[in-house]
């Protein structure tokens, strides 16, 4: 028989730091930008979202992805790139790296797999994550939950750094 491992994770920080409060979010609630071309894909990453109490800003394409990206902090953007046959691939790669040169937050980046080019460019980048051959919610959802845990972890820390610093 399996067991859960069940931890309350504290998301609020311990100080009122500028840092750490433009990340702030409701109790339990954080917020991620999301792209993806596909609207099926949309409609299961927002899923997964809800089920991990995860606010989605969802975005149907690069343009609309960068504009969100420019107006909001949010600890996590996801981008979902199209099959690299796609006249939008390049695109969206393209708005990937834009993203994380102007954001702090963690990327991941869900590929199809075919190239394994595609997840060394993604990890040259500095993405978090990358995930080949995403199909289903449980796998966005599995995704969500170690960005929660990660993100978690690192208000810990920057908490740490505040009070002995």
């Amino acid at each position: 028989m399996a067991t859960v491992k069940t931890t309350s994770a504290r998301l609020a920080p311990r100080s009122e730091s500028t840092t750490s409060s433009s990340r702030a979010a409701p109790p339990r609630l954080l917020r991620c930008l999301v792209v993806s071309l596909h609207a099926e894909r949309r409609r299961l990453i927002r899923a997964a979202a809800e089920t991990q109490a995860w606010e989605a800003i969802v975005c149907r394409d690069a343009g609309e992805f960068l504009r969100a990206a420019f107006k909001r902090c949010v600890p996590l953007v996801f981008v979902d790139l199209p099959a690299e046959k796609s006249d939008d691939y390049w695109e969206m790669r393209h708005a990937a790296e834009r993203s994380k040169q102007i954001t702090h937050s963690l990327v991941a980046i869900a590929g199809s797999g075919a190239d394994p080019g595609e997840e060394v460019w993604a990890r040259g980048l500095g993405a978090w994550a990358y995930l080949s051959e995403a199909h289903g919610q449980r796998g966005f959802e599995f995704l969500l939950h170690e960005a929660r845990e990660a993100i978690e972890r690192s208000a810990v820390l920057l908490d740490e750094d505040v009070e002995t610093g």
